[in-house]
């Protein structure tokens, strides 16, 4: 096989992605991964655009399910396999396309971990440029009883920015969000998004779940709709320090 071309000087990083939780919103993050390169690199050919190694497996146990059940330690050592299979296979860097798997890294071995890019932190890099105001934090239930975002040492000097929705506004919020999972992205669940922002005086939502990539897309394409802090698009915008080592 053909050595990968120098950009800058250098061979670019492999991106791994564990996806398939779900399909739709991993596939879509490497597409955006794509266009974003190639909207830095204009008429650049293709080869040399970053390689990127896909896991997208939707069989993958529920997340939020085994967080609330019980089954979180199986499943962490499930995640721990594969992120160490894309490693195998010559990732430098993976994203964990999951926000509530996350929480399951515990059987991720430190030198693992070190490879992995932080949807967390990635969410709290977008929020420490957003404009002023408050944001909602969308995630599913299994997110919000982890406390994910709550645990992270970068929470306390953010938290006043972020609203934590009621109990039943949250139940809402998970149906919304795996309905993302199953169904094209329609008007109406992207004006439901933003009538949630509003309904708590916030300026925008948080992503708190990768399946919000897809909305995030929706608006991009149709040039409307609510604002959303999406730590893909982030990890996306931000390629360049992923592929550059």
């Amino acid at each position: 096989m053909p050595a990968h071309p120098l950009v800058n000087g250098r061979i670019p990083a492999t991106v791994g992605v564990l996806g398939g939780m779900g399909p739709l919103a991993s596939a879509a993050f490497v597409q955006t991964m794509y266009e974003m390169a190639v909207e830095r690199t204009g008429p650049a050919t293709e080869q040399a655009l970053p390689r990127c190694l896909l896991d997208s497996d939707p069989s993958i146990p529920d997340r939020t399910e085994a967080i609330l059940t019980g089954g979180a330690e199986a499943l962490s050592r499930l995640i721990a396999d594969r992120v160490d299979a894309l490693i195998r296979l010559g990732a430098d860097r993976v994203v964990l396309a999951c926000v509530t798997a996350h929480h399951l890294l515990d059987e991720v071995d430190p030198g693992q971990r070190a490879r992995l890019v932080s949807l967390i932190d990635a969410v709290f890099d977008e929020l420490a440029v957003a404009a002023p105001g408050r944001f909602l934090l969308l995630a599913t239930t299994g997110t919000r009883q982890a406390r994910t975002f709550e645990r992270s040492p970068r929470w306390p000097a953010v938290a006043h920015r972020v609203v934590l929705p009621p109990p039943e506004v949250q139940d809402e919020v998970h149906y919304l969000l795996y309905r993302l999972k199953r169904e094209p992205v329609t008007a109406a669940v992207v004006r439901r998004v933003e009538d949630l922002a509003q309904q708590f005086g916030c300026v925008g939502v948080i992503g708190g779940c990768t399946e919000l990539h897809l909305i995030t897309r929706w608006r991009r394409a149709n040039r409307g709709g609510p604002v959303i802090l999406d730590p893909l698009l982030g990890v996306a915008a931000a390629l360049t320090k992923l592929t550059d080592v």
